[in-house]
């Protein structure tokens, strides 16, 4: 009889699990409107501009999408589409991990952003990724 091993997946493979659960493919689905948004009523590519297009880029997906993951894992197991672009079928033993990657990348462009920005826009964008994260006060 022959001996299996079970393969422990690498750190590779846990950065990709958390990557695949913001769904790259809507990136540019968040990214570009604020891009574009910025740069036809402010005219201009500054810091702002820059932080926030990083900021919509990948953290707001991960919180968004990520932690969606998360709380809908029981629906997403039978759920045929999840596990490529539909976003990913997290590993339970991620899930801590993806709301923990959601508020540590984002954090900081938050901060960074509501520094750079008035205080009503910076209000406005801190509001809409709190109440992203809401749901997942279980986890932190």
């Amino acid at each position: 009889m022959m001996k299996t091993e079970t393969v422990q997946p690498g750190p590779l493979h846990t950065v990709a699990q958390v990557l695949l659960s913001s769904r790259p493919i809507s990136w540019i689905n968040t990214a570009f409107p604020f891009a574009a948004a910025y740069l036809l009523t402010a005219g201009t590519v500054d810091a702002l501009f820059v932080v926030g297009t990083l900021f919509f880029l990948v953290p707001y997906n991960l919180v968004m999408y990520g932690v969606n993951d998360v709380f809908d894992y029981e629906s997403d197991l039978r759920n045929p589409r999840k596990g490529g672009s539909e976003g990913a079928l997290l590993e339970p033993r991620l899930h801590r991990l993806v709301v923990w990657a959601g508020v540590v990348t984002a954090t900081p462009l938050l901060v960074a952003m509501s520094a750079l920005a008035a205080l009503a826009s910076a209000r406005a964008a801190s509001t809409s990724a709190l109440a992203a994260l809401a749901p997942s006060r279980t986890w932190l």
